[in-house]
């Protein structure tokens, strides 16, 4: 069971928000003995998180681990690895009117963060996020959904048994809880779901001037060009499409296939399908389940509308077994629910296209999807047209969905599909202010005294010249001091004839050793 108690969400922000003006999570040490704590916990539940995740979702124990708990253990050993290279101070250069002086950026922990999950992958919604935010030093708050209990429950046991209660807590909730905590003054708040509750949170964060990254969705386009591998896009499509019953936030959301090679491909899909799942999939251990009966209603209605497509796979469903078999739609009206909203579920709609232009069109008419995949010759010139025409959070080609498995690369969305990166030292740095620091001495004598009144004679001529050359550097000047330093002691050394005596010798030392070596080859 999970309580919806919204009264104990500042009695616990306030104890977090103590802890860190108590500067316990600045060391580099507690960090890292925490991100050590975490990761003994994931591996001390993961047979917990396998049972809880199958229960919620049914989602099988090999899958658990590749896309859950093997991905949070990498999270954090990343950050282990890397943390003494993050918190680095990092050197920047003063303009030459500024100084003498030093410059430099600190990266500092923001405070107390708010970790919100989405119920398709609750760890690995949340946790890589908390890694991040203990990694940069920051005390944390995190909620996970209550649509999927069985993984909220082993979320918070993960907090309670591993991870030090006066920094890091879980709070569990239903709907009260989340208004609720979303109106706290937290100085960062992380939110993965929908579009429309990401703008809730945006609208709440807005009132405390809150800063948030929003990990959303949206309609993320797959193309088939004419030129692909056929066998290895009905694989990566298909997989990617249909892991977790569809229910992926990067998942293609419809796909646009050139008209030569439609027929092949769907012939394809149809046979990878039944290779991944036989003949009922709602009979296959490896065919995931929707989350609710709320969904599965949702997820039939789109397929009861008159959508004006034609169902050329799939389309069976089991309300009471929250079942809804893999499912391929061929060329939905673009007014229907299919196409106007995120399916987030097991369809696939199919189009087909002639002109590229067009497809570049229709997907830059429409909001900047979290991911694009195109499966073709990376040389091809309606790849280059892809790449640099049109915006997206991620862009894959001839893959689907693993491009989150790079921990070092940014992830996030645009527009309507997210905003902000995480992952690695994206996530480092979301968790993270920059500060700049200057440092400098009394000095105050010409130059550098020419920034002062009165302006006039030669002050203000000199204040004038300098201004013309505002960008010139401390560094720029130093290089060019040693490079006329280095070319003053190589006119010394011509001028006593030590650098010509010098060249000679060596010269002659040459000479004498080939000479020794020819006499004894000979």
């Amino acid at each position: 069971m999970i309580a919806d108690d919204p009264s104990v969400i500042q009695p616990i922000l306030a104890q977090l928000k103590k802890s860190f003006m108590s500067k316990r999570t600045l060391p580099l040490e507690y960090r890292r003995q925490q991100l050590l704590n975490l990761k003994r916990g994931v591996k001390e539940l993961e047979p917990k998180i396998q049972i809880a995740q199958k229960k919620d979702i049914g989602m099988t124990p090999i899958m658990t681990k590749m896309l859950t708990t093997n991905l949070l253990l990498d999270e954090i050993k990343n950050c282990l690895k890397n943390l003494n290279h993050w918190t680095k101070l990092e050197k920047i250069d003063v303009p030459l009117l500024l100084g003498p002086g030093t410059s430099y950026t600190k990266p500092e922990p923001l405070g107390v963060a708010l970790v919100i999950s989405a119920w398709n992958y609750p760890l690995t919604t949340s946790i890589p996020y908390v890694i991040s935010a203990i990694a940069a030093g920051n005390c944390c708050v995190i909620k996970p959904s209550e649509l999927a209990p069985n993984a909220s429950n082993i979320i918070a046991e993960l907090f309670d048994k591993y991870l030090d209660k006066d920094c890091y807590r879980c709070i569990e909730g239903k709907v009260e809880v989340a208004k609720a905590i979303i109106k706290e003054p937290f100085d960062i708040i992380v939110f993965t779901g929908s579009t429309d509750k990401g703008k809730l949170v945006a609208k709440a964060a807005a009132e405390n001037l809150t800063p948030y990254i929003l990990e959303l969705g949206g309609k993320s386009p797959t193309i088939v060009d004419r030129n692909a591998d056929l066998d290895n896009a009905a694989l990566r499509i298909m997989q990617g499409r249909f892991m977790n019953a569809g229910q992926v936030c990067v998942a293609c959301d419809y796909l646009f296939v050139h008209k030569d090679v439609k027929n092949e491909l769907i012939k394809k899909f149809k046979e990878t399908l039944l290779n991944f799942y036989g003949e009922n999939p709602s009979q296959s251990k490896d065919y995931e389940r929707i989350i609710n009966e709320f969904h599965v209603k949702r997820l039939k209605s789109y397929l009861d509308e008159d959508h004006g497509g034609k169902v050329i796979l799939g389309g069976e469903v089991d309300e009471k077994e929250k079942y809804i078999a893999p499912t391929l739609i061929e060329k939905p009206k673009l007014t229907s629910k299919l196409m106007q909203e995120e399916i987030f579920g097991p369809i696939l709609p199919i189009y087909e296209f002639d002109d590229f232009d067009f497809v570049v069109n229709f997907i830059n008419e429409r909001p900047k999807p979290l991911s694009l995949y195109y499966y073709g010759s990376g040389s091809s010139p309606n790849y280059r047209k892809l790449k640099n025409e049109t915006f997206s959070g991620a862009l894959s080609l001839n893959e689907s969905i693993f491009h989150v498995g790079i921990l070092d690369a940014p992830f996030g969305g645009v527009g309507f599909s997210g905003q902000g990166k995480l992952h690695g030292h994206s996530g480092f740095k979301a968790f993270s202010h920059y500060k700049t620091i200057f440092e400098k001495g009394g000095l105050n004598i010409y130059p550098f005294n020419v920034r002062y009144p009165p302006y006039e004679g030669f002050r203000l001529k000199s204040l004038d010249f300098m201004l013309g050359y505002s960008r010139v550097t401390q560094n720029s000047i130093m290089k060019i001091i040693m490079a006329l330093f280095v070319l003053f002691i190589f006119a010394i050394l011509f001028k006593t004839n030590i650098f010509m005596n010098t060249t000679k010798g060596l010269g002659n030392f040459v000479s004498e050793m080939m000479n020794t070596k020819v006499k004894g080859d000979l």
